[in-house]
């Protein structure tokens, strides 16, 4: 059963939250208090280590000066500001590992090519026998067998030049061969790649699939305003509404970005621009997120301020999956909010 971990709740203009009893709901604990973890299902079997990251995010959060966001009114109203910090495990991500079977071997295949791939780094090499066509697909294939390291995490370099997975040998320039060399050998070099930036599917499967209970954080409250519905009994019908974001802004994490979306709440007050301190800030939490994240994201859930009544509510996440714990989902989540 996956686990999740609810490493604090940041909240500012915002009575500070109850604390709940341990039965399987998150508990949002105050800024001045250390951390709140909850496990789901037994025992958290997450590291402290990665405890500490997300108390870490917390609390850099925590230092930034919002005061030019909080001072943007709506009918005299000032907006609030809420953050949360969700650590999922077994997101639903590619692995970045698959298991090895250590009595693959390569059979015997008529007109095979043998392939001396070099691991970049280590200075190892692996042989290999491809089959025709002899595509590059087939030697990642073989690799993640034999090494357990996944395909879309392989490059494969002739030389200098990195080579397509329909790419076949045979249409490629012939290598130098080497004394001890078959002319039918060919010599490439592999190198692992960091996992790519999570896709929005994977964000939306780890968040509402993943996760049993949603309710007293940030996500109820988008589901809350979006819908003027409770949360739905099933994981299932929830994800159902989720699904209806699969279109939303997704982007790299950028200070660029994560100031401009920042921006368009101040354009609902007819301000522009922020304090040289703010994108300072920022700048930090993105060096905090590269530090710790494979390829962090922003994720922006609508593309204005969303209008509801007289309440102007915005929602936004950063997310990326740990490398200290690849298989780790972290989050942070922010709700902007201004009620008329």
């Amino acid at each position: 059963m996956s686990q999740w971990l609810a490493v604090g709740t940041h909240q500012r203009a915002f009575a500070l939250p109850k604390l709940s009893p341990p039965s399987g709901r998150p508990i949002l604990i105050a800024p001045n208090l250390s951390r709140a973890v909850i496990v789901r299902g037994g025992r958290t079997t997450m590291g402290e280590d990665v405890e500490e990251v997300g108390e870490e995010l917390e609390s850099l959060w925590t230092s930034i000066d919002f005061g030019h966001i909080e001072a943007v009114t709506h009918d005299t109203e000032e907006t609030s500001v809420e953050f949360e910090v969700y650590l999922i495990e077994d997101a639903s991500v590619p692995a970045l590992f698959v298991d090895v079977d250590s009595k693959v071997r390569d059979s015997a295949v008529a007109d095979a090519k043998t392939v001396v791939v070099h691991h970049g780094l280590s200075g190892n090499s692996t042989e290999l026998q491809i089959a025709p066509p002899y595509r590059v697909k087939s030697i990642k294939e073989r690799l993640e067998a034999k090494l357990g390291i996944p395909a879309f995490l392989q490059r494969i370099l002739l030389e200098e030049t990195e080579l397509e997975e329909e790419d076949a040998l045979d249409s490629l320039e012939e290598p130098a061969v080497h004394a001890d060399e078959s002319p039918s050998c060919f010599r490439v070099t592999m190198l692992r790649r960091d996992p790519p930036r999570i896709t929005t599917n994977e964000f939306l499967t780890s968040v509402f699939l993943r996760v049993h209970n949603w309710k007293g954080t940030i996500v109820e409250r988008w589901h809350q305003f979006d819908t003027y519905r409770q949360l739905p009994s099933t994981k299932c019908e929830l994800f159902e509404w989720a699904e209806g974001f699969e279109n939303m802004s997704h982007e790299p994490f950028t200070v660029e970005g994560c100031l401009k979306s920042f921006g368009l709440w101040l354009n609902t007050d007819d301000k522009e621009g922020h304090p040289e301190a703010f994108a300072q800030d920022i700048s930090r939490l993105y060096s905090f997120l590269e530090e710790h994240c494979y390829s962090p994201s922003w994720i922006q859930v609508y593309d204005q301020p969303y209008g509801h009544d007289d309440n102007l509510e915005m929602v936004m996440f950063l997310a990326g999956r740990l490398k200290l714990a690849p298989q780790t989902l972290m989050i942070g989540a922010v709700h902007l909010k201004c009620w008329g």
